[in-house]
């Protein structure tokens, strides 16, 4: 399969991973429009919500409360923006939620190695 978010699933593309489990993955969005910018991904190959089963949305769902504390525990944002795009919007044709903290005060993007080091700190 020539799925971006696949290969990265089989290790052929390295990622930084913040959480895991059988069922999905969240990474850092490699250009995120926010600090702290994760993506949850299904390891279940499916395009978009429209095909996914309520299972895996279940375990997107769990992933999305982990993921959210982490972040909020080592960057403190004032509010989260959930994201999903779907048809000529997703760049990449493998469901994913973009987790994006929302800041009141204005905030430079700090290196995504330097997020990736706070938010894995932050784990418990």
């Amino acid at each position: 399969m020539d799925c971006l978010f696949c290969k990265m699933h089989a290790g052929e593309i390295p990622t930084k991973t913040v959480y895991e489990n059988e069922f999905v993955k969240a990474i850092m969005d490699i250009n995120p429009t926010s600090n702290g910018h994760v993506l949850i991904i299904p390891k279940k190959h499916v395009v978009d919500f429209m095909e996914m089963d309520n299972e895996t949305l279940g375990h997107i769902n769990d992933a999305l409360k982990i993921v959210k504390e982490m972040v909020y525990k080592a960057l403190n944002p004032d509010g989260t923006v959930l994201v999903v795009n779907y048809g000529l919007t997703q760049e990449v044709k493998h469901y994913h939620l973009h987790i994006i903290p929302a800041y009141k005060d204005h905030q430079d993007i700090l290196p995504v190695d330097e997020i990736y080091d706070k938010i894995k700190k932050a784990q418990w």
